[in-house]
């Protein structure tokens, strides 16, 4: 199953702080190897739509990342195999090992943390496809002591790129710390 590459990379929107206030070659990842772990109040799982919706005080883990929000709802996509009674291709359920994620949703009082590595904001979004992360809602990021915020920020994962927007009538903000304090880093 996808599930660990992909919410991998969702977990991995932590890197947005990494990618906006760093060097491009800082940016780690994560082991796509290591188990996730969530925990929730509640899981509804919807095998017709393809969703799985965690509901309640939600808690992910993968490694030393973590996600914190409300709500997570994960879409997924699966491989159909033949019906051994009808010869139709039902869908896959999410714990079959059968399909990918499409797209990954935290939603409200999102944290995401990884080391000195911090990103906030009401809603977070990976799409799996486009390998992009969207942080929205006073989205803030720290690496360390720097941190940068705006409304929202947009990084392409694979493009090694990152865009930070503001309201209309805001300004984004970076407060960066130069290097020559490396006290201030750690």
């Amino acid at each position: 199953m996808k599930w660990k590459a992909i919410l991998g990379g969702a977990l991995g929107i932590c890197l947005l702080a990494e990618a906006a206030v760093a060097a491009p070659d800082a940016v780690s990842e994560i082991s796509r190897n290591d188990p996730i772990h969530v925990i929730a109040d509640r899981l509804e799982v919807d095998n017709s739509q393809q969703v799985a919706n965690f509901i309640g005080s939600v808690k992910a883990v993968q490694g030393d990342v973590t996600i914190v929000c409300d709500r997570m709802e994960v879409y997924y996509e699966s491989k159909n195999r033949p019906d051994a009674e009808n010869g139709e291709a039902p869908p896959n359920a999410i714990m079959d090992n059968g399909g990918s994620i499409r797209t990954v949703v935290a939603l409200g009082h999102v944290k995401i943390t990884q080391g000195n590595r911090i990103g906030v904001g009401r809603k977070a979004t990976y799409w799996a496809g486009s390998r992009k992360i969207l942080l929205e809602g006073q989205a803030t990021l720290w690496r360390g002591p720097n941190q940068v915020s705006g409304e929202q920020v947009t990084v392409y994962l694979d493009e090694n790129q990152s865009v930070v927007e503001s309201r209309p009538g805001r300004r984004v903000s970076v407060t960066i710390f130069p290097e020559d304090n490396p006290e201030l880093l750690k």
